[in-house]
């Protein structure tokens, strides 16, 4: 709950300065060729009730739907050729608890791409362009590769905080008083990960204050905005 609330309070004020970006990797900004293909990690995806009072609490069933929505949107978006995806093998405890870490990793990673990308201001603009911008989560999802043969790994995280029916009332009242309340908000940030390295390939961020994950078709929206810039491989549609 409380990495959950971090996110809300780090990422979502930084919504009003861009609802979109794109990161890509220094060899994707020369000119590299982009990746084609990518095992698809299972979203991380969490959605909230914001109560009168201002508490922040997950809803199991409204983050289950909200997942199935987004897995279904990202198989959508590989089958339109821009980046096909496939499903890791089974894993067993010790796998799936190093996978489970480094999505958490990469957690903390996109938020640092997302700040600086937004606030770092000329001096990491000239960083950007120098080479010297690499993020990584490290080398501990290699035995991914070794198993699949696969390069790469695409991880997603979204959250959504939607307003309850007393929050509402509470923002209208406050609104009278010219108080003005946060509401709901919902982000998602999808990356490519380079499985035996750990370096972020491509990054992509999409905020939105109207969109309920939900509701399959403002997930398939918040998707298909994640995956616009998405630099295609050769040969895809």
């Amino acid at each position: 709950m409380r990495r959950l609330a971090l996110w809300i309070v780090l990422l979502v004020p930084l919504a009003a300065a861009a609802q979109t970006y794109t990161y890509l990797d220094q060899s994707l900004r020369n000119g590299g060729r982009p990746v084609a293909t990518a095992l698809l990690i299972a979203p991380d995806v969490s959605v909230s009730e914001i109560s009168a009072g201002g508490v922040v609490e997950k809803i199991p069933e409204w983050s289950k739907q909200a997942a199935a929505n987004i897995d279904s949107a990202l198989r959508r978006i590989g089958r339109g050729g821009k980046l096909e995806l496939s499903d890791p093998p089974q894993l067993n405890e010790k796998e799936q608890h190093a996978l489970e870490q480094h999505v958490a990793l990469y957690g903390v990673v996109a938020l640092q791409v997302h700040r600086n990308s937004l606030a770092g201001g000329e001096i990491w603009a000239k960083r950007l362009t120098s080479g010297l911008t690499d993020y990584t989560v490290g080398p501990g999802l290699a035995f991914l590769a070794d198993r699949t043969g696969a390069d790469t790994a695409l991880v997603m995280i979204a959250r959504d905080a939607e307003s309850s029916g007393g929050r509402k009332a509470v923002m209208v009242l406050g609104a009278l008083f010219g108080v003005g309340l946060a509401g709901g908000n919902a982000f998602a940030v999808a990356g490519l990960i380079d499985l035996r390295s750990g370096r972020l390939l491509w990054q992509s961020y999409d905020s939105s204050i109207t969109s309920d994950l939900r509701v399959e078709a403002d997930a398939g929206k918040l998707v298909e905005g994640l995956f616009a810039s998405y630099p295609a491989a050769a040969g895809a549609k």
